[in-house]
């Protein structure tokens, strides 16, 4: 990519963050990255001694690094989150992978807490995204900060676009970051309706049959 192209993908990190808390997929804390096509290379937001808000994010607060960590902007701007290690072990074992993005959304993250399943209820497009169950990554109740932990979710999401992390929030992993904000969108909107439903009676979900477009279109 170009140094212009970069600086491009830099912006929409950016506002891949800032999206994602006006969403209300999470509070001040998370974090989205992309990789730069045909590198090894990451953008991601920095941590400091005062966390960034993700609201506030802009381009000053994206760092570029490579997968072992290395970062390729210099030490004034910033340190990389401690939950590198989360986004460098996914992007090391998918390769397809290009956006990735951790949230704490509710409705979803109190499914993976609970160990139950998020059904697709509305619109097979948009409910595509939980037509397999989200696998959970359970192994430790601290946030990823090691590469081992790291390695462990890589492979409990397998091939998914999504990984509950019990007890701390969600991890998406997409062809883009972009697309990766449309999984946390949906999956949020499937596990709210689903828990509602239920209040109810017993939700009926979209037969796998009628999602298979939306399967397609997300790979």
């Amino acid at each position: 990519m170009s140094d212009k192209e970069i600086e491009e993908l830099r912006e929409t990190v950016a506002l891949a963050n800032r999206v994602v808390h006006h969403t209300g997929l999470t509070t001040y804390l998370g974090h989205a990255s992309a990789r730069i096509p045909g590198t090894d290379r990451v953008l991601i937001k920095r941590n400091g001694t005062i966390a960034v808000s993700m609201d506030t994010t802009t381009t000053k607060d994206i760092l570029m690094a490579d997968l072992d960590g290395n970062q390729l902007d210099g030490q004034s701007v910033g340190k990389l989150p401690a939950e590198w290690p989360l986004h460098a072990q996914i992007y090391l074992a998918r390769p397809d992978v290009m956006g990735i993005l951790h949230t704490h959304q509710r409705w979803a993250t109190t499914f993976g807490i609970a160990g139950a399943k998020v059904l697709p209820v509305l619109h097979p497009i948009h409910s595509s995204v939980v037509a397999e169950d989200i696998p959970i990554y359970d192994e430790s109740y601290a946030i990823v900060t090691t590469d081992d932990q790291a390695r462990v979710v890589a492979q409990d999401m397998g091939q998914h676009i999504a990984c509950h992390l019990r007890t701390h929030g969600m991890v998406f992993a997409a062809g883009s970051v972009e697309a990766a904000i449309i999984a946390a969108i949906d999956v949020e909107y499937q596990a709210e309706l689903t828990y509602l439903a239920r209040q109810i009676g017993e939700p009926n979900a979209i037969p796998m049959l009628f999602m298979r477009e939306g399967l397609e279109r997300r790979q």
